[in-house]
């Protein structure tokens, strides 16, 4: 029979309890702070299992049936706890099934150690337990660990190091100088990788969360702001006038040669060239201009600050030499043809949605319809009388507007 004797000290313990300590209190914070459930129920967990260890002792239960009781409640809590964040991705019956067997499984275990039953007869019951929670634990890891993360390869570590110290103890003679080492041994060798684990997946979810949050706001594949806000950053800068004597303008950019492009390097280039006008036109805008992506080889630019006709004929004619730039990261040596109509934002230019969107539409259709005179020119300035911006009921706002924008599809 083997027979080990285990007392690491005060040290030990003051060590334990500091882990311990940085754990809970660390959990506290950061679920306070992100709004993380989970982190939550890890310190509520790590509170809970002192609170019980004490109220035994207190009630007059036995020191080696505490032992025992709090050591399978803690490898099946966490067992518990990684099928319950798999669920959504396994099927409702074996969800149920497996949770309902994992609790099964613990309260039978420590029903049985509650009795009094040889002791090979209860190394046998604990192997058993233990080799059922450990096959399932690594069943989930291997199945899920290519979808949800490596987050929950820290979380396997949490129930290993928790089932580890539960089969030491239930199933080997182990005699300790103090009754609550068994317990604090479990809970320093679980806790660490299960906050590790429960941190990272935060992480994760709130990055998705971040990306569905602003799939209507970023465009995914070039970066720039989507045709919603740029009609939103339109309507506010037209809806209120410059206290100042400078000027708001907006810029409409157009690829001339995007269809002979990909005639020649091929339509896989395709997200390829809206990636690489995106770059130059942003390195070619102020911090607090707005770039936005209109649709395929159309990109919109909404400048505010500028100081007159001089600097919208600047910005303009610098908008218009990034597309020849060649020195570019992505696609070195192509030059982007842009043709660009400019048109100032005046107060009361666009009222409404439905007139911002009409008056946008109208704007656009001098690409369509670009005057002979400029023929030999790629700058259209269009006086803002041209293209007033229509009332809401003088024009269906969805006629030709959706072909105009392209609404970019979820990466």
């Amino acid at each position: 029979m083997l027979n080990l004797y285990f007392y690491p000290g005060l040290f030990g313990l003051g060590l334990a309890v500091g882990v311990l300590g940085l754990v809970f209190l660390l959990s506290l914070i950061v679920s306070y702070a992100y709004n993380e459930c989970t982190l939550l129920a890890l310190a509520s967990y790590m509170a809970l299992m002192v609170m019980v260890s004490f109220v035994l002792l207190q009630t007059g239960v036995a020191e080696r049936l505490v032992q025992q009781t709090v050591l399978v409640t803690g490898a099946t809590m966490a067992l518990t706890a990684q099928i319950w964040l798999m669920q959504g991705r396994t099927a409702e019956t074996v969800f149920r099934a497996a949770l309902v067997l994992t609790v099964l499984s613990g309260m039978v275990l420590i029903t049985l150690l509650a009795i009094s039953l040889p002791h090979w007869l209860v190394q046998a019951v604990s192997y058993v337990w233990s080799a059922a929670v450990l096959t399932l634990s690594t069943y989930i890891l291997v199945k899920q660990r290519a979808t949800v993360g490596p987050w929950i390869l820290w979380f396997w570590f949490g129930t290993l190091a928790s089932l580890g110290a539960a089969t030491v103890f239930l199933s080997v003679q182990v005699k300790v100088e103090q009754a609550y080492w068994p317990q604090v041994l479990m809970l320093m060798l679980q806790a660490p990788p299960l906050y590790l684990a429960l941190v990272w997946r935060s992480r994760l979810l709130n990055e998705s969360r971040l990306r569905i949050a602003f799939a209507n706001v970023i465009d995914p594949l070039t970066g720039l702001s989507t045709s919603a806000v740029l009609l939103e950053r339109i309507m506010r800068v037209a809806s209120r006038p410059s206290k100042t004597r400078t000027i708001n303008a907006l810029f409409l950019i157009e690829v001339q040669n995007w269809q002979a492009l990909l005639t020649d390097l091929g339509d896989e280039f395709d997200e390829k060239l809206l990636l690489e006008a995106a770059l130059r036109l942003r390195r070619s805008i102020g911090n607090n201009d707005l770039a936005a992506r209109m649709s395929k080889g159309r990109f919109a630019v909404v400048a505010q600050g500028l100081a007159g006709n001089i600097e919208i004929n600047t910005l303009a004619s610098r908008l218009l030499v990034s597309g020849l730039r060649i020195d570019s990261p992505v696609m070195t040596g192509i030059e982007l043809k842009f043709r660009i109509v400019v048109s100032r934002l005046e107060a009361d230019l666009a009222p409404d949605l439905n007139a911002t969107k009409i008056w946008l539409q109208q704007l656009t259709e001098n690409f369509s319809h670009w005057p002979s005179s400029h023929r030999s020119r790629n700058i259209l300035l269009v006086p803002t009388n041209t293209h007033k911006a229509a009332t809401a009921s003088d024009k269906s706002p969805d006629t030709g507007f959706k072909a105009m924008l392209d609404i970019p599809h979820q990466s």
